[in-house]
């Protein structure tokens, strides 16, 4: 038998002194919950506007600048309080007024008391100088919210670190001096931020002068990394942005954000996406439907006049290298030369010790004509734009994949796939006798390696241009197809060609 006056055993003891324990703490928690909420409703809601002096000195040490509010009344909504603070106003060092807030209210919540913070702050009208210097600082009426050397910002961490912050109907004057751009006036501003102890979620929306465009919208989603908790220096941060321009003047927008190149005109629509990593922008997209485009990317090339352009257009960097890419790009160029909505997809990696250079290429409709006269405009090699200027290409890629390895210069492994449709090399020009051999009116389906290839040839009603050969260096073709071989063996090559035939006039 069991007996029942045996004493309890020790774990029995220790989870029962560890339940009274427990409950000891839960009932003071309640009983210090209960005296502050008392104290808080009974005597510091009806005296608050005399903590003024207090809080004063307390925003002034969190955000570094003197502080002044004019007058300070609190709510009672549910247990927690809200504060009302009036005519606020942020002064710089010179003493003077450098920011000037109406109204602001500020939310609490047992969690924001617990974290010393707020639930959330709302700012109605107010009007910001936001400058960013020289060495890439950004100051809000003479805040430093980023900071230089990796130091700490004591105003953004603690603007980081609230619940929420929102921001109404608010004007803002932005200047940049590290690009050195004229002074930009945002109206109706609007401004939402979200904080968790990593996570900061944020939405802006804003109205530029007329001719800079429509009103906007920038969102952006980002995360700190998970050793620094409520870290305000965004340059720690990874994320993504997002931005809407309904309307722009590209040429305007140029000057307050680094688009890639010089545009010197250029207006429509775009939405684009930038994915960030320790504050960096290494890759993104942007969706553009935009007319009159007026753009050089060197001083000694010419420039690239597009009377349309829609698509999309990204990349992203690679260790070593980048990837660009189009979808449904459509263009027109000022010679009236269309490229009809092809895809593109190119990667290029560059050497690195023992590894070599290495590309990949992956396209459809591409029209060579429009690519041959946009690439005259690109900074491209002397190599390049002489053969483009001698053999003229034009016609239709439908599809074409193609790998490499090494220098393009000196390439030690490539493979190409591709078909072309209505392909002219070379053709004779007006006035101008052809010097290089060259062809017309072709499709050609072409599979080569640096070892061996082949090729299939088809011309209906095209041509051969063969100078040097016969009298008249254009020679019609009715109908030719061939399949060509073609396999090398150091310095030799072996070349077969079967299936032949031809028709012409002659």
């Amino acid at each position: 038998m069991i007996d029942s006056t045996k004493n309890p055993s020790r774990l029995l003891k220790t989870m029962a002194g560890f339940a009274r324990w427990s409950l000891g703490l839960l009932l003071t928690f309640w009983l210090l919950l209960t005296i502050a909420w008392g104290a808080l409703h009974g005597w510091i809601v009806p005296r608050i506007g005399d903590f003024r002096p207090q809080l004063q000195a307390h925003a002034a040490r969190v955000l570094g600048v003197p502080v002044q509010i004019g007058a300070i009344a609190a709510h009672t909504e549910g247990l927690i309080p809200s504060l009302e603070l009036r005519d606020v106003v942020l002064l710089d060092t010179a003493g003077r007024a450098a920011m000037h807030l109406p109204r602001v209210v500020v939310a609490l919540s047992p969690r924001s008391l617990i974290n010393g913070g707020f639930e959330q702050l709302y700012i109605e009208r107010p009007e910001l100088d936001v400058r960013r210097a020289t060495d890439g600082s950004i100051f809000v009426a003479g805040l430093k919210l980023v900071p230089d050397r990796g130091d700490d910002s004591a105003a953004a961490d603690w603007l980081f670190s609230q619940g929420e912050v929102f921001i109404k109907e608010g004007r803002v004057r932005w200047s940049d001096e590290q690009r050195g751009a004229p002074p930009l006036a945002l109206e109706q501003v609007s401004l939402v931020l979200r904080n968790g102890h990593w996570d900061h979620q944020m939405r802006l929306d804003a109205t530029p002068p007329l001719a800079w465009g429509d009103r906007f919208t920038v969102v952006g989603m980002f995360r700190a990394p998970l050793l620094r908790v409520r870290d305000g220096n965004w340059k720690h941060w990874n994320g993504q942005v997002f931005a809407d321009f309904a309307r722009v003047d590209v040429s305007r927008l140029r000057h307050h954000a680094d688009v890639g190149i010089e545009v010197t005109q250029g207006r429509g629509a775009l939405r684009a996406w930038a994915d960030v990593q320790r504050g960096q922008v290494v890759g993104g997209a942007v969706d553009l439907a935009l007319a009159d485009v007026n753009t050089t990317l060197r001083p000694e090339l010419q420039a690239l006049v597009l009377p349309s352009l829609q698509g999309r257009l990204g990349g992203r960097r690679l260790n070593g290298g980048f990837e660009f890419f189009t979808q449904s790009l459509q263009l027109q160029t000022d010679d009236g030369l269309i490229w009809p909505g092809g895809n593109l997809r190119l990667v290029h990696t560059e050497a690195e010790n023992r590894r070599p250079a290495q590309g990949e290429l992956r396209a459809d409709r591409l029209d060579l004509a429009a690519l041959a006269q946009i690439a005259q405009r690109l900074p491209l090699a002397a190599s390049i734009h002489q053969a483009l200027q001698t053999y003229a290409p034009q016609g239709l890629v439908n599809e074409i994949q193609a790998s490499w390895k090494g220098p393009l210069q000196d390439l030690q492994q490539y493979q190409v796939r591709a078909r072309i449709e209505g392909l002219a090399l070379a053709a004779e020009k007006a006035g101008v006798a052809p010097t290089h051999l060259g062809l017309r009116g072709a499709t050609v389906d072409v599979d080569m390696t640096q070892a061996a290839g082949k090729a299939v040839l088809a011309i209906t009603s095209g041509a051969l241009v063969l100078p040097g050969v016969f009298e008249d260096p254009v020679v019609p073709m009715d109908r030719l197809s061939a399949e060509v071989r073609w396999q090398r063996e150091g310095d030799r090559m072996a070349v077969q060609a079967q299936d032949v035939r031809f028709a012409n006039a002659d």
